[in-house]
């Protein structure tokens, strides 16, 4: 699989997209294993294989979206091994993905935002309020909140923005920042200094990772009594939240970095929570 993790990163994969195609295809090898005592060549799995391996997913109660993003990563998996001359097909190919009831991305109510920020306020870290504030008011992914360095952030009187370098893709944009972001930024300015170098700072001195702030924001949520929340909920939420107060479908793509508008239309989709509130609506009681 290291041929094929360097051909995504070629491709400029991210690191978690990277990871989700890896994690599909241990799973695949551990059925295959389990399923027939070996482990799988890419030139002996065929397309009766694939399907046997979608009904054990099924069989285990998986999602469709889960059970497709896997077929999803075989396919691409296979389609270099063809390239490669590992393969002699797509054995995914005839295999049907199944139907999905799309929704809204997961993101947090109002109340969950503030209980999420009241938890990393009483913590007392200056930075690790910044870091909230910006993952909940920038929409940045996690990886382009810990590229950050000193000189992407302006900061005036009454606007300021921040300009991710390198997003999703190798795509460089400039994001306002609003009056709650100016003034979680300037806390944490000041008691960092005007050193050159990574914007957040871990504990020995070094650039913040990508663990430390899914550590953090684990931490501050089981704080706020919150579950399943992760730094892309948090820019779910940003998204949502601006699709909610009447923002333009286009605007919100070029706020969060979205080579398509329909990326960008799923916030217009109910969630499940808005879905729950409609039923509840009907209720006698």
């Amino acid at each position: 699989m290291t041929g094929f993790a360097e051909f995504l990163r070629g491709r400029d994969a991210s690191s978690a997209t990277v990871d989700s195609y890896l994690r599909d295809l241990e799973k695949f090898a551990r059925w295959y294993l389990g399923t027939y005592g070996s482990d799988p060549e890419p030139a002996s799995v065929g397309p009766l294989d694939i399907a046997e391996f979608k009904r054990s997913l099924m069989n285990r109660g998986q999602r469709s979206a889960t059970i497709n993003r896997a077929l999803a990563s075989l396919s691409a998996f296979f389609r270099w091994a063809k390239d490669e001359g590992l393969a002699s097909g797509d054995p995914t190919e005839g295999v049907k993905k199944l139907k999905e009831v799309r929704l809204s991305p997961r993101s947090l109510g109002r109340k969950e935002q503030m209980a999420l920020m009241r938890a990393t306020q009483a913590a007392g870290r200056v930075r690790d309020v910044a870091v909230m504030t910006l993952l909940l008011h920038t929409g940045l992914r996690v990886s382009e909140v810990c590229g950050l360095n000193l000189e992407d952030v302006h900061l005036g009187e009454r606007s300021g923005e921040v300009t991710v370098r390198f997003g999703k893709g190798a795509k460089r944009r400039t994001v306002p920042l609003n009056s709650s972001a100016r003034r979680a930024l300037r806390a944490w300015l000041s008691e960092r200094g005007e050193a050159p170098g990574p914007l957040f700072l871990s504990q020995k001195g070094g650039r913040l990772s990508r663990r430390a702030v899914e550590y953090l924001l684990s931490a501050c949520a089981a704080r706020a009594r919150l579950e399943n929340v992760t730094p892309h909920v948090l820019r779910h939420t940003f998204c949502k939240n601006l699709v909610d107060s009447g923002e333009s479908l286009d605007r919100v793509a070029v706020l969060a970095g979205h080579a398509s508008l329909n990326t960008t239309a799923r916030y217009t989709r109910p969630t499940v929570k808005d879905l729950r509130k409609a039923v509840d609506r009907l209720a006698w009681e």
